[in-house]
C-alpha cells in the first residue's frame, strides 16, 4: 500500500517517545566517539585539521617496539608484548590551555612521574605460567591424539575448543611445539577434507586455512588446490535434486549454499594480511581486507588482457607472482557461482558484494579475452572447464550491460580508481590536496598546489596550457578557496589563467565563486559577483539561484535571501511566455536551502512562514523538505507536528529516504537506555528491515549511527556490531573515517586499553591509505597511543602522517610530548619537535603575523622549551618571556 513506510516510521517514532529516559552520557562518554576536534581557546590554530562550522551562529611507534607481531612465534628469550601490559588509567587530562600555571604543571608532573610503571605486570606472572603450563600439557594432548591416528575432526575440535582459548589470555608465551604439532594436523584434515569435502564433520575450508594464518603457512598453491576442489564439488552438485529435495546436513551431506558461503569466507581468509590475532575476537577481522584499486599499480595491465596479474594486487601481502593463474581461475568460476542465479542465493550474493566488484571491474579493465581465459582453465582447473566456458558468454553479456555502474566499483567511498588521463597533472590528488589546505587554513600549502598545477614560470608553455585545458573543474576549486578565504585578488588571477588557457567560466564557475563568498560570510562580494553574472545575459539554473538565496541567508540577509526568491518567481511569471527568456522556473531546491538555514538560526516561524509561501507559488514540498522539518520537530518533541508530516507524506505519496531513516533512527536511540542492548538491537534491526522493504540502501552516515549508539553500550553489543559490520560489507561498503576513528576510540577507552584492537585496526586501515590518509583518525590514534603509554607507537604514527605530508594538530602532539618525557625520550621528543617546526615554516611562509603569532604562541613550544628541546631563534616566533606574557 503506497504510504504505509512513512507510517511505520511514524509508528516507531511514537514507540520511541514513549520509552524510558535515556541514561545520560557523562562526559568522557561523549568526548570517547567524538570524532571532531573540540574548538578550544588553544587550538585555534592547527598545524593540521581544523574543524570549522559554515553556520553563522555557533551552536550553544610499534608498542616501542619495531613491529607488534600478533601471532608470536616464540624464541628462548622473548619479551613479552607490550600490548598486554596493564597500563595504569587516571582521570581524562584536562585540555591545555595557555595558562604559564598550565605548563609549569605538566612541567612539574613530567618530572615527578618519571620513574613510574617500573612494575607494572608482576601480579599476573603466576598466572600466566599457570596458563602456560596447561597449554604445554594440551598440546602434548594433541600430538598425542595425532599420533593414535583419532579422527581428524575431533583432534581439529580439541585444537579450536581447548587449545584457542588459552591462546587468548594476556601474556601468554606460544611454545614453538604449537606450530609444529598444529601444521601436522593440519596436513591431516585437509587430506581428509579433500576426500570428503561435504562430511559436516570436518571443518570448512575457511576454517582450516584460518588456522594456517594463524601459524603463518598461509600457502596460496596450497589454498588453490583445496578451493579447487571445493569449487568442483558445489558445481557437480545436481541442481535439480537440491532444489527438489534440499540436503541437509542430518542427511550427511553439506548443503550446496553451506559451501558456496564457504569458497566466499575462504577468500575473505585469503585477503586477510599477515599480522592478525590468532583468536579473533574484535569487530574489524571479519569481512574483505581488499586496498583500494590503485591507478599507479594497474595502468600497466590496461587491456593487457592480464587478469592473474591484476587480480594479484588486490592480495597485497604476497608477492605478485605467486597468486598466479591458479587463483584468478578460481576467482572466475567463484564469480559465476555467485551469479549463478541456479547455484547461487541472494544472501551469499550480498555477502560477496565487494569481490564481486572487485573482479567484474578487474575483467572489464584488462579486457579478459576467452583465448586465454580457456588456455588458463584448461592449464589449471580443466574439470571447470565445461562450467567456466559455458557460464563465460553470460558474464560478458552482464558486463557490457553495466559497464558504467562497474567502472566504479560499488560507489566505494574514496575509491582511487585508474586514470584515463595521460597527462603529467594528478587531478584526483592535487584536489584532495587542496581541499586539505583549505580544511587546515595552510595557504602556503595552497600556494605551492598552484605552483604545481600552472607551472612554475610565469608564461604558460603552450603544451601545459593545451592540459591545463583538461582541467576546468581544478580552475574552480582554486576559485572557491581563494573566494572563501576572501582573497578575490587571487580569485581573479584564477579566472584570468583559465581564460588564458583557452577556457571560459561557466556557470558552474560562477556557482564556486558564489559558494566562497557564502563561506566567507562575505554578502557584499555574493552581491557584486551576482550583479556580473546576472549582467551577463547567461542563462541561469537553479543550482546557482540556490547558493544565491542560502549565501545571503547564511551571510545575515535573510531579507536579502527571501527578496532574491521572489525575484526568481517573478522573473519566471515575467516571461513564462517568451521563448528567448534567461529565467529558470522555480524548485524546491533553493526553498530547501533557505528553510535550512533558517533554522540554523533559530528562525523557525519565518522558515514555516516561507515553505507556506512556496506553497502559494504551487512549488511542492520533496523529502529533502520534509527531512529538515521532521528533523527539527523531532528534536524539539513536537510529536504532533510529527505526525502531521507524516500523515502529508502518505498522502502525497513522498517516499522516506535514507536521510529519513536516520532521523528517525536518531530519535528513537534518544529514548533507549545505552545499557538496554536488546532494544537497541530489535531498533537497528526494524530500521534494516523497513529500509531494505522500500527499496532503500543504508548508507554509510546510517551505520555510522548504529554503531556510535551500540559502541555506547561497551563491549555488551560487541555481536550486534559485527552484524551491523557484517551488514555494510555486504552493501560493498568499506569502513568510513568515521568509523574507524568511533572504534579506535573504543579500543584505547577499554580497561585496559586494547591494543592488539587498535593494531589490528590499523592494518585494515592502511590498506585503504593513499594519499588520502585521515588526519582525524590518525589524530586519536597518537593521542591513544600516548595515554596507554605507548609514545614509541605514537610517533611511528606521528612520522607515518608526517610523511604523507598531513601535519598533526600541537594539542596532540602536546599529548605525545609530555608521553615522550615522561619516559626520558629526550631525542626523540627533540627530533619531533624540530620536523614540526620546520613542516610549518616550510608550508606557511606565506601567512600573516597573526596566525604566526597564533601558532607559536601554542604551549606546545613553551613546554618544549623548559625542556631544552626548542631553541627560540626570534626570527619566526616570540620569545618566552613573551610568550609567558601572552598567556
Amino acid at each position: 500500500m503506497k504510504g504505509s513506510k512513512s507510517a511505520c516510521l511514524l509508528c516507531r517514532h511514537i514507540v520511541a517517545t514513549k520509552g524510558g529516559a535515556r541514561i545520560p552520557q557523562s562526559q568522557a562518554q561523549i568526548s570517547r566517539f567524538s570524532t571532531t576536534v573540540p574548538s578550544r581557546s588553544d587550538d585555534r590554530i592547527f598545524v593540521g585539521t581544523s574543524q570549522t562550522s559554515d553556520e553563522p551562529i555557533p551552536p550553544d611507534v610499534a608498542a616501542d617496539k619495531p613491529k607488534l607481531n600478533r601471532i608470536r612465534r616464540v624464541v628462548q628469550d622473548e619479551r613479552k608484548s607490550p600490548s598486554n601490559i596493564k597500563w595504569s588509567q587516571g582521570n581524562p587530562r584536562r585540555p591545555p590551555t595557555k595558562s604559564s600555571a598550565r605548563v609549569d604543571a605538566l612541567f612539574q608532573q613530567i618530572v615527578s612521574e618519571q620513574m613510574e610503571n617500573k612494575y607494572a605486570a608482576t601480579q599476573t606472572t603466576s598466572k600466566s605460567a599457570n596458563i602456560e603450563l596447561a597449554l604445554i600439557k594440551a598440546i602434548g594432548e594433541l600430538e598425542q591424539m595425532i599420533e593414535r591416528g583419532e579422527l581428524e575432526a575431533d583432534a581439529f575440535s580439541y585444537l579450536k575448543t581447548e587449545i584457542y582459548p588459552m591462546l587468548r589470555e594476556p601474556d601468554i608465551t606460544i611454545p614453538k611445539i604449537f606450530y609444529m604439532v598444529v601444521s601436522r594436523l593440519m596436513k591431516e584434515v585437509v587430506a581428509a577434507k579433500k576426500e570428503a569435502m561435504r562430511s559436516p564433520r570436518l571443518p570448512t575450508v575457511a576454517e582450516i586455512f584460518r588456522v594456517y594464518a594463524d601459524i603463518g603457512e598461509m600457502k596460496p598453491e596450497e589454498w588453490s588446490t583445496l578451493v579447487g576442489v571445493l569449487v568442483k564439488i558445489i558445481v557437480e552438485v545436481d541442481i535439480s535434486t537440491e532444489q527438489q529435495e534440499p540436503a541437509t546436513e542430518d542427511d550427511g551431506l553439506i548443503t550446496r549454499d553451506a559451501m558456496l558461503a564457504d569458497l566466499v569466507d575462504c577468500w575473505r581468509v585469503l585477503s586477510l594480511p599477515n599480522v592478525v590475532p590468532i583468536t579473533p575476537d574484535n569487530e574489524v577481522t571479519d569481512g574483505f581486507w581488499f586496498p583500494r584499486l590503485d591507478r599507479h599499480s594497474l595502468n600497466r595491465f590496461s587491456d593487457t588482457g592480464n587478469f592473474a596479474a591484476a587480480f594479484s594486487s588486490i592480495f597485497p601481502k604476497f608477492p605478485s607472482n605467486q597468486l598466479g593463474p591458479p587463483v584468478a581461475v578460481l576467482a572466475i568460476a567463484t564469480y559465476a557461482l555467485l551469479l549463478d542465479p541456479q547455484r547461487s542465493n541472494p544472501d551469499v550474493r550480498r555477502s560477496a558484494a565487494r569481490f564481486v566488484a572487485k573482479v567484474a571491474y578487474l575483467i572489464t579493465f584488462v579486457n579478459f579475452r576467452d583465448p586465454i581465459l580457456q588456455r588458463m582453465v584448461k592449464n589449471n582447473f580443466p574439470e571447470l572447464e565445461d562450467y567456466i566456458m559455458t557460464q563465460w558468454p553470460i558474464i560478458k553479456k552482464q558486463l557490457e550491460e553495466k559497464i558504467e555502474s562497474i567502472t566504479v566499483p560499488q560507489s566505494q567511498p574514496g575509491e582511487s580508481l585508474p586514470s584515463t588521463n595521460s597527462g603529467g597533472i594528478n587531478a584526483a590528488s592535487l584536489g584532495r590536496r587542496l581541499s586539505q589546505a583549505y580544511l587546515t587554513k595552510n595557504r602556503g600549502a595552497v600556494d605551492k598546489l598552484w605552483q604545481r598545477f600552472v607551472g612554475p614560470n610565469n608564461e604558460i608553455p603552450s603544451e601545459r596550457a593545451a592540459e591545463l585545458w583538461n582541467h576546468p573543474d581544478l580552475f574552480d576549486h582554486f576559485i572557491n578557496v581563494r573566494m572563501a578565504w576572501n582573497q578575490p585578488d587571487h580569485a581573479i588571477h584564477v579566472l584570468n589563467v583559465l581564460r588564458k588557457v583557452g577556457l571560459k567560466p561557466t556557470l558552474k564557475t560562477w556557482n564556486t565563486m558564489l559558494d566562497g563568498c557564502k563561506k566567507a560570510r562575505n554578502s557584499n562580494g555574493l552581491k557584486n559577483v551576482w550583479a556580473k553574472l546576472s549582467g551577463s545575459g547567461m542563462k541561469l539554473d537553479m543550482q546557482i539561484w540556490t547558493t544565491r538565496v542560502s549565501g545571503l541567508i547564511e551571510c545575515g540577509d535573510v531579507q536579502g535571501g527571501i527578496q532574491a526568491l521572489e525575484e526568481l518567481t517573478s522573473l519566471w511569471n515575467k516571461s513564462s511566455k517568451d521563448e528567448n527568456t534567461t529565467a529558470v522556473k522555480p524548485t524546491i531546491e533553493p526553498v530547501n536551502a533557505a528553510i535550512a538555514s533558517l533554522i540554523r538560526q533559530g528562525r523557525v516561524s519565518a522558515a514555516e512562514a516561507l515553505l507556506a509561501w512556496a506553497g502559494r507559488q504551487g512549488i511542492e514540498p520533496d523529502i529533502f523538505t520534509y527531512n529538515i522539518l521532521l528533523r527539527h520537530f523531532i528534536r524539539d518533541g513536537r510529536s504532533e507536528d510529527v505526525r502531521r508530516l507524516f500523515a502529508i507524506m502518505r498522502d502525497t505519496d513522498v517516499r522516506a529516504d535514507e536521510a529519513t531513516f536516520t532521523i528517525v533512527l536518531d530519535a528513537a536511540f534518544e529514548k533507549i537506555a545505552e545499557d538496554d542492548v536488546e532494544e537497541l538491537a530489535r531498533t537497528i534491526s526494524g530500521v534494516l528491515d523497513e529500509m531494505k522493504a522500500t527499496g532503500l540502501k543504508p548508507n554509510l552516515h546510517t551505520y555510522g549511527k548504529m554503531i556510535y549508539h551500540l559502541l555506547g553500550s561497551g563491549d555488551r553489543a560487541k555481536e550486534i556490531i559485527k552484524v551491523v559490520l557484517a551488514d555494510l560489507w555486504s552493501e560493498g561498503y568499506e569502513l568510513s573515517p568515521y568509523i574507524y576513528t568511533m572504534l579506535v576510540e573504543h579500543y584505547f577507552a577499554r580497561q585496559p586499553p586494547d591494543l592488539d584492537a587498535v593494531e589490528t585496526l590499523l592494518q585494515r586501515r592502511r590498506l585503504l591509505d593513499y594519499e588520502d590518509m585521515d588526519n582525524v583518525f590518525y589524530d586519536r590514534v597518537i593521542i591513544g597511543y600516548s595515554k596507554a603509554g605507548q609514545p614509541g607507537k605514537a610517533l611511528e604514527i606521528y612520522y607515518r602522517v608526517a610523511k604523507a605530508g598531513i601535519s598533526v594538530i600541537l594539542s596532540t602532539q602536546m599529548e605525545l610530548l609530555v608521553a615522550l618525557l615522561k619516559q626520558d625520550r629526550t631525542e626523540d621528543a627533540k627530533a619531533m619537535v624540530a620536523n614540526t617546526k620546520r613542516m610549518f615554516v616550510e608550508s606557511h611562509r606565506t601567512v600573516d603575523d597573526i596566525e604566526k603569532a597564533g601558532f607559536w604562541g601554542h604551549p606546545f613550544w613553551r613546554l618544549a622549551y623548559q625542556h631544552g628541546i626548542f631553541e627560540w631563534d626570534g626570527a619566526d616566533h616570540a620569545t618566552p618571556a613573551t610568550q609567558h606574557t601572552s598567556s
